[in-house]
Order: C-alpha cells, then structure tokens, then sequence
C-alpha cells in the first residue's frame, strides 16, 4: 500500500515537471501585425494608409459644403469617448479658417486665450518636416465633459496632436485624439498614417 502511495506521488511530480518544462518551452505568441490598406480622396487631393481593422467614417455631402475634404479613423476599441485620427484638406475657399496660421492660431489656446488652465493645457507650436516640407506640430491636453448636454461632471482627459502641413492651395491637417490613457498604445498608428500621408498640393 505504501508502495503503492509513493509510486502514485512520484509519477504525479513527474507529470507536474514535464507540463511545467513543456509550458516553460512554449514560445508566447505574437499579437498579429497591424494590417494597412491605400485611401485616396476624392480628386486625389490626398492619399494615405489606413489600419484595415478601424472603422472609417465620411460625409461627403458636408465636405463638399464646407471645401473640407476629411475622413475619420475610429479605433476598435476606446475608453468612454473615440480614439480618432482624422485626416483633413482644408480648401483655399473654406470658410471655417483663414488659411493654416489661423487655424493654427486657434489650436494653441483655449476660447478664452489661455495657454493653461484647470483643465487645458497647450504647448507652443513646434516646426517639423513632413515628406521634406515644413508642417507644425500641436499638441494639448484637455478636460472635456462627457455628458455636456446633462449636468453630470463625468470627464475625461484627452491628449491631442496635430500635424499641419501648409501647401499652395489650402492646407492639409492630421489629427489624433485619444484618452490620455490610451493615448500611446494608440500614436504608432497615427505617426503610421502620417508617415504613408501624400498630399496633392
């Protein structure tokens, strides 16, 4: 009998080492690669890559109303409000924006003018290059009520950059929104759309 109990022990050690040997040599699997597809704007005013598994959103009607040609990239997955990219051509007849320093102008402050405050923060303008061309990039922190419409004071802290890209006619911008805790899982697709970004002008 004891023999028995002793033999039963050993063999279940045994088996216990072999599964815990076998799942040590296990090699972890890879999350799969990031998969892109080609977007071509309407009148070839742009073309970029796209990741094939976020969602893409475009109101042709409204673009042509506004002389804003823009698609939005929403990611699969986000926390309480969109992690977004959007890629825009802002036409030389827009109206929402008197050229690419003023939109610029307006994307470093708040309404009220401010650099800094409770809930806003922005950064000073930064000169980059864009496929050898001079761009801009922005980049803010803001606090923005989730339910604006309610009286509820659930927030949430968004991280946001911008690039602008100056060009003979009209202006291009490529912007990311995301929570701020999602925001660096989150920026290699970005800077992936951007780097794939061609414009036509």
């Amino acid at each position: 009998m004891n023999k028995l109990f002793l033999t039963l022990v050993a063999f279940t050690f045994m088996a216990g080492n072999a599964c815990a040997a076998g799942a040590k040599a296990s090699p972890k699997a890879k999350a799969p690669a990031q998969q892109y597809k080609s977007y071509a704007m309407d009148k070839d005013y742009f073309t970029c890559s796209v990741p094939g598994d976020w969602n893409l959103k475009r109101d042709a009607e409204n673009d042509e109303e506004y002389k804003i040609y823009e698609i939005q990239l929403v990611a699969p997955k986000s926390e309480k409000t969109p992690t977004s990219i959007f890629v825009s051509y802002y036409a030389k007849d827009s109206d929402d924006f008197a050229g690419y320093q003023d939109f610029v102008n307006r994307n470093i402050k708040n309404v009220a003018g401010e650099t800094k405050s409770s809930r806003e923060s922005y950064e000073p303008p930064k000169k980059i290059k864009m496929g050898g061309r001079e761009a801009f990039e922005l980049n803010c922190e803001r606090m923005v009520y989730l339910h604006p419409e309610s009286k509820s004071d659930e927030s949430v802290l968004l991280k946001e950059k911008h690039y602008v890209l100056p060009a003979k006619e009209g202006f291009y911008v490529l912007h990311f929104t995301a929570a701020k805790t999602l925001f660096a899982q989150y920026a290699p697709v970005f800077e992936k759309v951007a780097k794939s970004f061609k414009p036509k002008f």
